[in-house]
């Protein structure tokens, strides 16, 4: 068997299901709380603001930010963007591996704030998919 160092994710209709489902639950949720209604169509812009923005970044992967590709470099992470652009970075220990879902928690080097990448099992195919995640979870 090969161990697999490089990973090219596809879009996730799983993931777009599901930030579909949670901003909408959201945005009914806001109606009927007594809010003045010029909150309300703000609370909502920004709702809608989110699911369009994580729906091209994390999902359907179409933002020029968007993760296509996760390479493993010695101790180091190498997340390839939509653009071309290579983020090298250490795998954070509140990074999560599920059979189902893998959101990695990315610190890039030489800045402070992390970058999160969500990998539901459609993401990949079966193969590669549980090659990550065995990767991930024992350091192979």
């Amino acid at each position: 068997m090969v161990n697999q160092r490089q990973f090219k994710f596809k879009a996730s209709k799983y993931l777009a299901l599901i930030l579909i489902a949670v901003h909408g639950t959201t945005l009914a949720a806001l109606y009927p709380l007594n809010f003045p209604d010029w909150a309300k169509i703000a609370l909502s812009a920004l709702v809608l603001s989110s699911l369009l923005y994580h729906l091209s970044r994390d999902a359907l992967l179409l933002a020029p930010s968007s993760g296509v590709a996760l390479m493993f470099e010695g101790d180091q992470i190498v997340l390839t963007t939509r653009n071309g652009e290579h983020i090298a970075g250490k795998i954070l220990a509140d990074s999560l591996v599920t059979p189902l879902l893998t959101v990695l928690n990315i610190l890039p080097l030489n800045t402070r704030l992390s970058r999160s990448v969500i990998i539901l099992h459609d993401s990949l195919d079966a193969e590669s998919f549980r090659q990550l995640r065995v990767r991930l979870k024992w350091g192979m």
